[in-house]
């Protein structure tokens, strides 16, 4: 899913694909920059899942698995030697990212939490594991809390913050690929069978 990014009154559509993240230019989609590098090991059918995220003033583009990669705005034509603001060797792969603004959550799909400060790209914690299980679905935040739901149809709720604690797990044992959508107050999750309204709502 492409990305919108605003800076110094300039709106760009951010898209990632197989080898490159792009910088659109929003009302005639012209290529305006591209950075290298989300497919180091030029393998001829790479694919990319997770969608780009812009947090503090980045564009965080994740891979397949490695590396997901921070990108300053600004740039024009191929951006990959000055505009890089930081990588890390550990992509999510499938679940896009989550971010409060000052820390990134990224769920891999495999149920691994690692929490990144979105500036410098510096671990502040992880990795913490989850329910062992497949994770498509990507984390949402509400209520300062992350909730993330496994294909096996388990939620599990941890903490939004710089330290893992993990508040719930709640099972309904159905087969699950959608993120959790959240509107006044209500958490809605589609299931193989079922949409579910969580809470009373506003």
């Amino acid at each position: 899913t492409p990305a919108l990014l605003e800076y110094d009154g300039k709106k760009e559509i951010v898209v990632s694909g197989g080898d490159v993240v792009t910088g659109h230019d929003l009302e005639s989609g012209k290529e305006l920059w591209r950075a290298q590098g989300l497919n180091p090991g030029k393998a001829r059918n790479y694919r990319i899942i997770a969608s780009p995220v812009v947090a503090g003033g980045l564009v965080i583009a994740p891979t397949r698995i490695r590396p997901m990669v921070a990108i300053k705005p600004g740039g024009r034509g191929d951006i990959t030697s000055t505009h890089t603001a930081w990588t890390f060797d550990r992509g999510p792969d499938v679940p896009t990212p989550v971010t409060d603004g000052k820390l990134l959550y990224c769920v891999s799909d495999r149920g691994v939490v690692e929490v990144l400060d979105v500036q410098t790209g510096a671990v502040v914690y992880g990795p913490e594991r989850l329910k062992p299980a497949i994770y498509s679905a990507s984390p949402v935040l509400a209520d300062g809390k992350i909730y993330v739901t496994s294909e096996e149809g388990m939620t599990s709720v941890f903490r939004a913050g710089s330290k893992f604690e993990l508040l719930a797990e709640n099972a309904s044992d159905e087969y699950t690929l959608s993120t959790i959508a959240v509107s006044r107050g209500q958490l809605f999750l589609r299931t193989e069978k079922f949409l579910y309204a969580i809470g009373k709502g506003n």
